[in-house]
């Protein structure tokens, strides 16, 4: 563990007083890896012709796989990521690739 201790000194007196650093912090994440879903297909697409969009305000409860089948509908879909970190809010947020959009 990163622990360390710094003095502080109050009214003539100094005591010690523990303090932890981010890794404790950091080491508290549930989970440190993307939700990816892919289509097996996806290595055959040319990249020039990918468009990724941007997708937020979805439910906790749904990962890149309930996201790619969504989206399935709307074209043909590559690739769905949503990051292990959330936005300034805390909020969810994920990135959509489709095929000649």
């Amino acid at each position: 563990r990163d622990r360390s201790r710094e003095r502080r000194s109050g009214g003539g007196e100094e005591e010690w007083q523990e303090v932890r650093g981010r890794r404790d912090r950091r080491s508290k994440r549930l989970n440190s890896r993307p939700d990816i879903a892919t289509n097996p297909k996806a290595s055959n697409y040319d990249r020039d012709t990918l468009t990724t969009y941007f997708f937020s305000d979805f439910p906790e409860d749904f990962g890149a796989k309930a996201m790619y089948n969504i989206f399935q509908k709307y074209g043909d879909i590559v690739e769905v990521v949503i990051p292990a970190k959330r936005d300034k809010g805390g909020r969810r947020f994920g990135f959509a690739r489709f095929e000649a959009v």
